[in-house]
This record gives structure tokens, sequence and C-alpha cells, in this order.
């Protein structure tokens, strides 16, 4: 789990962007009617797997696929998958996931 301060969990989040070893979705060059399932089904397969810590790219283009994103996961927060995201960088979400209650100790 990342830190609850505020300026530590930014920093994390910037650092968790970069990383090549937390999962990721990239939604580059997609069209919305294809991103979106394509995001949803993502972020309920690594909830599933117990996955905490998540990234979704999706590039700055229009601003369109951006704002559907972010609508996306802000929705999953409300129902409780999402604890909290931020954008670290233009274009790039990083997202905690709530425990689903099977992960592994």
């Amino acid at each position: 789990m990342l830190p609850s301060d505020e300026a530590l969990w930014q920093a994390a989040a910037k650092g968790h962007a970069q990383s090549d070893k937390i999962p990721g979705l990239d939604l580059h060059g997609q069209t919305l009617a294809q991103a979106m399932p394509e995001l949803e089904s993502f972020l309920n397969r690594q909830f599933m797997a117990g996955e905490r810590i998540v990234k979704v790219i999706c590039g700055i283009g229009t601003g369109r696929l951006m704002a559907e994103a972010e609508k996306t996961l802000s929705d999953y927060k409300k129902s409780g998958l999402v604890e909290r995201y931020i954008k670290p960088f233009p274009g790039v979400y990083v997202a905690e996931l709530a425990e689903n209650g099977t992960q592994q100790q």
C-alpha cells in the first residue's frame, strides 16, 4: 500500500508510473469504444489477482481518452474498487486498488 500522506503518495505514484514492475495498460491509439471496455476488464482482472498498484497510460491526444479514463477511475473509486488515483504525468494514471480479501499472505 502507498503512504497515506498526500505528498508521499504523489512521489510514490511518480515512481510507479515509471516502473515496469507494476501491471500497466497502454491505451495509445485506441478508440473510446475499444479502450473503455479494455480498461474496465484490466481493473477487474488486477483487482481479482490481488494487485494493489496499477498504471494506465492513455496519452494526451485530444484529451477525450484521458477524460474517459479518469471518469472510469472515478466511478471505480465510488464503487470501492479503487482506493485512490493520481495523474503523475499528463496521460498517465496510477491507481491504488482496494484489497479484495483473496490475497495470500
